[in-house]
């Protein structure tokens, strides 16, 4: 709903000393002005059509106030006896603006029989001006006789009349002017309102520009390549798929992965593979019978074939996370670290707060020589898991890979304090003594060869001699 300009205008006219037209105009143009600057700085902006709306109330409460204040301010016309005669107030109400001619001077009009030699007979001998006798107490009891110079002033008075008004336009005419409806100012509205609608299009031209401009700097500009192949971008989200699409194999497919995770739990994956190929001939779909099928081969001792059932469950869409470490773990036994690393840091992306996570891709890091990667990732690890003796197992490698000696033994006695049987740890110490010239790492290195005779081969492989 517009607001009511009216009352707000109406008390600041009517406090102007002195209250002159243009004065008020001035008040008028200040409250215009309001209007705009209100518009420009409106959060959230204002509409055109509530601006227009805004705008037509504005000036409807601008030409009410002017009439009532106009109304007061002219004054009073005084009529001459003799004109009140010829002209009455049905048919010639005294307003000025719809009788024009009500203000000129009456033009003389040769009677028949005038030559431009003869005088006017009015012209000749010069009336006297009547005296104003206010209309409230004027008596028009006697009637005086007219005058035959009088009566014929009279007639051409008459005959230089305007047409008699319609009834409806006297009534108009007899009401107050502040109650008459003016015209609508328009025009001037109409120019705001353009002005208005062109400073709203420049300040959202300047907007989207500015934007596009923020969009280049921080991200550079679009790829238009990649939006013509959007399905090669969008990758499946897809979680594990519930089981079976025949409703009388779910409860047998189920039977089956629940033997077959007893069956891994209790060290035996060959019975384990047994029951998840026949849970995948009745359901070739089920994302999850072929990573638990994946960890079944890893416990069996082939990577390779764990490697094809992860790789199946991941095409199919899995987004497990034993998905991707289970890979991972059989990438880094056939030692191709790089896809290792990979399918660890698809891993972490899933679970950023598993610390197994974290460590298994510091150690590939250590053995695969990104010893900084690695010492990283193992801090991030004892961060979630603090004193954790895989994680330091895992850094000390790192730290004697770079030769921190003195690190790497702080480490490992750390593992040793934790879980003292760790053949890894007591060759660590020990080679990491010799390198330091204390003999006494030789017999941390014995008890580690009689627990594992191949030990140092395997450190061998790892980048330590």
């Amino acid at each position: 709903m517009p607001t009511d300009y009216y009352r707000p205008i109406a008390n600041a006219v009517g406090r102007l000393a002195p209250n002159t037209v243009a004065a008020r105009r001035s008040i008028y143009d200040q409250a215009r002005q309001l209007l705009f600057e209100e518009a420009q700085h409106a959060r959230p902006p204002m509409a055109v059509s509530e601006l227009f709306a805004e705008q037509r109330a504005l000036e409807d409460a601008i030409e009410r106030v002017e009439g009532e204040f106009a109304a007061e301010e002219r004054p009073q016309r005084r009529v001459h006896p003799l004109q009140r005669q010829v002209q009455t107030e049905a048919e010639y109400p005294d307003d000025e603006a719809f009788h024009p001619h009500a203000a000129e001077e009456p033009v003389f009009v040769p009677e028949p029989g005038y030559g431009p030699e003869q005088d006017d007979p009015l012209e000749r001998e010069e009336l006297p001006e009547p005296e104003y006798v206010p209309e409230e107490h004027y008596d028009p009891e006697p009637a005086p006789q007219p005058d035959p110079r009088t009566q014929a002033r009279a007639e051409r008075l008459a005959r230089q009349r305007p047409p008699k008004p319609s009834a409806a336009q006297a009534d108009e005419r007899r009401k107050p002017r502040g109650a008459r409806r003016a015209p609508p100012r328009r025009a001037a509205s109409r120019k705001t309102s353009t002005h208005i609608v062109i400073l709203i299009a420049a300040l959202l031209a300047l907007f989207i520009a500015g934007a596009g401009v923020a969009y280049v700097t921080f991200f550079g500009w679009p790829s238009f390549r990649a939006a013509q192949q959007p399905k090669q971008v969008q990758p499946q989200q897809k979680q594990e798929t519930p089981p079976p699409a025949k409703d009388d194999n779910t409860e047998k497919i189920r039977n089956l992965l629940d033997s077959a995770s007893k069956a891994l739990e209790g060290g035996n994956p060959t019975a384990s593979i047994q029951y998840l190929t026949e849970a995948i001939v009745l359901s070739p779909k089920y994302d999850a019978a072929y990573t638990l099928r994946g960890h079944s081969y890893l416990q069996a001792g082939d990577p390779a074939r764990a490697i094809e059932d992860f790789s199946e469950a991941i095409k199919l869409g899995s987004r497990d996370f034993y998905a991707f470490i289970g890979r991972a773990v059989a990438h880094r036994r056939q030692r191709d670290y790089p896809r290792a690393i990979a399918d660890y840091n698809e891993a972490i992306k899933l679970r950023p707060d598993h610390a197994g996570a974290w460590n298994n891709r510091c150690f590939v890091n250590a053995i695969a020589g990104n010893l900084e990667m690695a010492i990283a990732d193992c801090n991030e690890s004892l961060r979630l898991l603090p004193n954790e003796p895989n994680a330091l197992d895992s850094r000390a490698l790192a730290y004697l890979k770079q030769g921190q000696w003195d690190a790497a033994i702080a480490d490992y006695d750390a593992v040793l304090k934790v879980a003292p049987n760790t053949v890894s740890a007591l060759y660590g110490r020990g080679f990491a003594k010799l390198k330091k010239g204390d003999r006494r790492g030789q017999a941390d290195i014995s008890t580690a060869t009689a627990a594992a005779p191949n030990i140092a081969q395997e450190f061998e492989r790892y980048g330590v001699k």
